[in-house]
């Protein structure tokens, strides 16, 4: 475990190396993007307004919780780091 933490804080293993496709969530993203557009060609200029806010709060709600998920696990990451190499035995 303390090689993976050293590798972890040199920065040769990254932690959020995230560059992998997955075919199956490619092919889903897709689909909710043509999705979209049917629906958005269908949508009055009200509709598409209400529409666009709407997500926009979505597209918000999301990067706001994925921000926090990230802070959190740093901050989990550098405790354990502290305690790897501080050798601390609780």
């Amino acid at each position: 475990m303390k090689k993976i933490i050293h590798d972890l804080y040199r920065g040769r293993l990254p932690g959020w190396d995230n560059s992998r496709s997955n075919t199956e969530s490619d092919e889903t993203r897709e689909k909710i993007v043509s999705a979209r557009r049917q629906l958005v060609s269908l949508m009055s200029d009200e509709a598409l307004e209400r529409f666009k806010a709407l997500e926009a709060l979505h597209n918000e709600t999301h990067a706001r919780r994925y921000r926090n998920t990230y802070m959190k696990a740093f901050k989990l990451g550098v405790m354990l780091m502290c305690a790897v190499f501080m050798n601390e035995d609780e």
